[in-house]
């Protein structure tokens, strides 16, 4: 590990993974964003070959570097910060993925209130010569699915508050609005969603390189160290 460089010797890994800080004495690096540790204890193909246990016992000291790094790039010197760190990237996640539900349904809304005022404009002289028809029994009769539909979208128009009727225009123009958030909060949660994977696998590599430092710290007589 002290290829690396001096802030993965194995003093300097033992004092960040117990959450002591260590004082670098080389420029951070970066190398790459964390990948989830190998479990070569519960691996099958580690117990079948040794070729492969040695590769994953190599690729898990990569990864550890990564994690170490990550944590060293990002100020986080113990398990309550990187916890609150976790916590936050959670939650932050979970804003946009409200604001992009919330845009969705407003939308959903603001398109059916559209067809059913569409319907209402459209039916609406068909009704008003209903409502002064002498005989509107007769009316009713040969016109009953258009006075039907006129009903029912003026209740809908009632229950999704559309009273009095928004301007066709408006409506439009309120929907592309909305979609052109709704395409900026997607962008934006996927990032989250990323960023929030990213700290799961910082937080799992953590636990491991605590639980299991034997599996990614050699040499066997410092192991010590960072049990």
């Amino acid at each position: 590990m002290k290829t690396l460089g001096a802030d993965y010797a194995e003093e300097a890994l033992a004092a960040r993974i117990a959450g002591r800080s260590c004082p670098s004495r080389q420029p951070k690096q970066r190398t790459g964003s964390p990948s989830l540790l190998i479990d070569i204890q519960n691996n099958i193909k580690a117990q079948q070959s040794a070729g492969y246990k040695h590769w994953a016992t190599i690729e898990n000291l990569k990864r550890a570097a990564e994690t170490l790094n990550f944590l060293t790039e990002h100020g986080i010197g113990s398990l309550e910060d990187l916890s609150e760190r976790c916590d936050g990237v959670a939650a932050a996640t979970a804003r946009v993925k409200a604001d992009l539900w919330a845009t969705e349904k407003e939308m959903e809304r603001l398109t059916i209130t559209m067809k059913h005022a569409a319907t209402y404009r459209q039916l609406r002289p068909l009704y008003d010569q209903y409502c002064q028809s002498r005989d509107k029994e007769k009316f009713l009769r040969g016109h009953e699915s258009e006075i039907i539909l006129f009903e029912a979208a003026a209740r809908e128009l009632k229950r999704l508050n559309a009273v009095p009727l928004p301007a066709a225009q408006r409506l439009r123009a309120e929907i592309d609005e909305l979609t052109v958030r709704r395409t900026a909060l997607q962008s934006e949660y996927r990032k989250a969603q990323q960023k929030e994977r990213e700290y799961d696998t910082l937080n799992q590599n953590v636990r491991i390189l605590l639980e299991r430092s034997e599996d990614v710290v050699l040499p066997k007589e410092k192991s010590n160290e960072l049990e």
